[in-house]
């Protein structure tokens, strides 16, 4: 009786395995880390673009956006990228904030690093945006890349 339960038993988990690629390539999610610019501007599906300092500048000369700052105030008063909004991610009211942005616009994000810019993003992503650009590395990597920043 064992015998014939642990067969049975087993039949099953192989058959519920042979069903569970088919079943997770439907359940696979249409983020993707890395797009071309191409792309992220022409889908309709939420885009999350994760570019280097030199597509971040070219997208927005080519498509301008709204551009966010989520550094600390402190860090933004030291310098940011002209036009940059301050949307302090640490801030009490952040998450209310971005929810009143148009989700229809097109966003470009950075940080100091990259880290906190691609949490705002994929935070974005979740709430129903459709265009994210978000600068790796942040606004490092747009000052090692020769670019300018305002300096009150």
């Amino acid at each position: 009786m064992k015998i014939t339960y642990l067969i049975l038993l087993g039949t099953l988990l192989v058959g519920a395995c042979s069903n569970q690629p088919n079943e997770a390539k439907a359940n696979v999610s249409t983020e993707t880390t890395e797009v071309t610019t191409e792309a992220a501007t022409e889908q309709q599906t939420p885009v999350i673009a994760h570019v280097n300092a030199q597509t971040f500048k070219a997208e927005m000369e080519k498509s301008p956006g709204v551009l966010l700052d989520v550094r600390t105030p402190g860090e933004f008063k030291k310098g940011y990228i002209k036009g940059a909004r301050l949307l302090d991610i640490f801030s009490d009211n952040f998450d209310s904030e971005l929810k009143k942005l148009d989700k229809n616009a097109t966003y470009y994000v950075y940080c100091a690093s990259g880290g906190r810019s691609e949490e705002c993003a994929e935070k974005m992503k979740s709430l129903g945006f459709k265009k994210v650009f978000n600068l790796e590395r942040g606004i490092r990597e747009w000052l090692s890349s020769g670019y300018e920043v305002v300096t009150p």
